[in-house]
């Protein structure tokens, strides 16, 4: 059903919690040949539930699973990360003033064990402050962590660690650091030979550069998020491709009917200096052509002439829409953006490519 009593279209392709809203993307894992999806779950009222799930076979359509409570000793993180360790899923969170904890899963996903009972990584680093938001990694000898700190002069900083057992962990410097910034959720991946490191609330907030397993260098600084578009979460899929998915709208409500959702799933590809994504291939069969009121000039995204989104000016614009959830991609730009339509439209998943006037590469 795409329509609910009484709160008018649902998004089908942009899985919603039935009860609640997806808060932070936590991660996505390939297991038994099926796609899991982790999440941070929320009540309509920001209240935080648990942690969530869903799986899919083709990243396009999840099946909910019931939401799994946290250890009750760990509280619920913001903003970690999930991997595949050798035994299941191993999350990773931190809590507010007392560092970085893990979490493992329960068989058949029914709930989560603290594993060790105490914290892996201390609070305090070398002076470094409010130490959050955990990613994990598998490494070629092992695994690596980033986590954001606050230096004791301000601004942000990512700090790197190392470890052969995903519990013992050893420091290795400061990855990346700006003295005007407010970083958080840090990603570091590879793709098309490149290093990509990605950060939420920030602009620039993605670096394109080399890292050789302890540093990184970058190369140039680009925006990757616009509008309404949260902190994403890097994976591969089936086919060895670089996909993300981020949550679309505010963890908390935004005044939006389905703010808090996942998006669609992009594939990443780096363009010289750039960051592109575009629409992963699964979702074509689902895809309806043509989104009635919808223009895009001199990179101003209108619906029914109102202005619901800027994206830099380029080549082709392309647009899905769903429900009152919108998503771009500019031909030749960086990144993406999400917006609101006032009027959702048409049920189910459209998709519109523009080629405005005044159009010039990026």
């Amino acid at each position: 059903m795409d329509v609910e009593q009484g709160v008018g279209l649902r998004p089908r392709m942009h899985f919603t919690p039935r009860d609640g809203r997806v808060g932070d993307v936590l991660g996505v894992l390939r297991v038994d040949g099926r796609y899991h999806l982790f999440y941070e779950h929320r009540t309509a009222d920001d209240e935080a539930m648990g942690w969530g799930s869903a799986v899919s076979d083709d990243l396009v359509i999840w099946r909910e699973r019931p939401v799994a409570p946290a250890p009750a000793d760990q509280g619920l993180p913001r903003c970690g990360s999930v991997v595949d360790g050798p035994g299941g899923p191993v999350l990773f969170h931190a809590r507010e003033g007392d560092g970085v904890w893990r979490a493992t899963a329960a068989p058949g996903l029914g709930g989560w064990r603290a594993e060790p009972a105490q914290p892996v990584l201390g609070p305090v680093t070398e002076g470094f402050t409010g130490l959050r938001d955990p990613f994990v990694w598998a490494a070629g000898d092992g695994w690596r962590m980033l986590v954001v700190a606050t230096p004791p002069n301000g601004g942000s900083a990512v700090l790197h660690y190392r470890s052969a057992d995903l519990l013992a962990w050893d420091y290795d410097g400061v990855l990346a650091a700006r003295a005007d910034a407010a970083w958080g959720c840090p990603r570091l991946f590879q793709v098309d030979g490149e290093w990509v490191l990605l950060v939420a609330g920030a602009d620039p907030s993605y670096a394109i550069g080399v890292y050789d397993g302890r540093d990184f260098t970058a190369r140039t600084w680009g925006v990757f998020g616009r509008g309404r578009l949260g902190p994403a979460a890097p994976f591969l899929d089936a086919a060895g491709r670089r996909c993300v998915l981020a949550r679309v709208g505010g963890a908390e409500s935004d005044g939006s009917l389905w703010a808090g959702t996942l998006s669609i799933p992009w594939i990443l590809s780096v363009r010289g200096e750039h960051l592109i994504a575009t629409p992963h291939p699964h979702l074509d069969r689902y895809l309806v052509n043509g989104i009635a009121g919808m223009t895009a000039v001199d990179g101003e995204l209108r619906d029914h002439g109102d202005l619901i989104l800027r994206m830099p000016p380029g080549g082709e614009t392309t647009v899905l829409a769903d429900a009152d959830i919108v998503e771009v991609t500019v031909e030749g730009v960086s990144g993406l953006g999400a917006a609101r339509r006032s009027v959702p439209g048409d049920p189910g998943a459209h998709i519109a490519r523009i080629a405005g006037p005044g159009w010039s590469a990026a």
